[in-house]
């Protein structure tokens, strides 16, 4: 009696030994965008560049795709993670990661655009569905990132600057990737984490005077000096608060 007791019990911790190593969780990114450090208001806010240029954001919209979560001891690979973030889009700044293996996690590294074999596949559904406005064509494929707005600086019809930056051939290819640190979080089955992901759209104008390039909308020189320019735009925030 006591053996078979001795081996239920043995059983028994093997089992709840199992559930936790292979319990999976729950990581929700709650995305703020941001210009300087404030909210991004679209249309009726006006800011000012590092050069000193007026602006008012009229749109903004970035895929992130080929999102990995680190830590110290496991990765783990987001299988199709290709999300497009639009700020006029609330449903958009919130991105939930199901089935992450239990663990300490404390870096994101992903795509800031897609991929060539995305952009070599056609037209495709979902984030990636061309209604959305982020799709060119065939030869030239997906907008990777796309700000556009006002500045009275700018010598066009109606002050306004396009940036629609794109491109997967050489030499302008404007996918980049970026890799975000942050302390230590355990994800497990039982509760839920979240990281806040703060994007600085100002970043796209270091270096940018709005006088001379206001019209980016086609694989270039100039769209590669953008891309680089926001690669830097994603910064990660543990704290729930939003940006005031």
């Amino acid at each position: 009696m006591k053996r078979t007791y001795r081996f239920f019990l043995l059983c028994l911790c093997i089992t709840l030994f199992a559930l936790n190593v292979f319990a999976k969780g729950v990581l929700v990114i709650k995305i703020q965008p941001v210009f300087r450090g404030k909210p991004l208001i679209l249309g009726d806010k006006t800011y000012v560049s590092e050069n000193g240029d007026s602006i008012t954001i009229e749109e903004f919209k970035s895929y992130i795709s080929a999102l990995n979560l680190i830590g110290p001891k496991s990765s783990f690979p987001i299988k199709n993670s290709a999300h497009l973030i639009n700020a006029e889009d609330s449903a958009t700044l919130t991105y939930t990661i199901n089935n992450i293996p239990s663990g300490v996690y404390n870096l994101l590294t992903f795509n800031i655009g897609l991929d060539s074999v995305t952009n070599v596949s056609g037209a495709l559904g979902g984030d990636l569905d061309p209604t959305l406005g982020m799709y060119w064509a065939w030869n030239t494929g997906y907008i990777n990132a796309k700000l556009t707005g006002h500045s009275n600086v700018c010598q066009t019809l109606h002050h306004t600057f396009e940036f629609h930056i794109g491109g997967y051939m050489q030499p302008y290819v404007t996918v980049r990737k970026t890799s975000l640190q942050f302390p230590d979080i355990e994800i497990n089955g039982e509760t839920q984490a979240t990281l806040t992901l703060i994007v600085d759209v100002a970043t796209w104008f270091n270096d940018i005077h709005l006088s001379s390039i206001n019209n980016v909308v086609a694989p270039s020189k100039e769209a590669m000096q953008i891309a680089d320019n926001y690669m830097n735009m994603f910064q990660i925030s543990q704290s729930d608060e939003s940006v005031k």
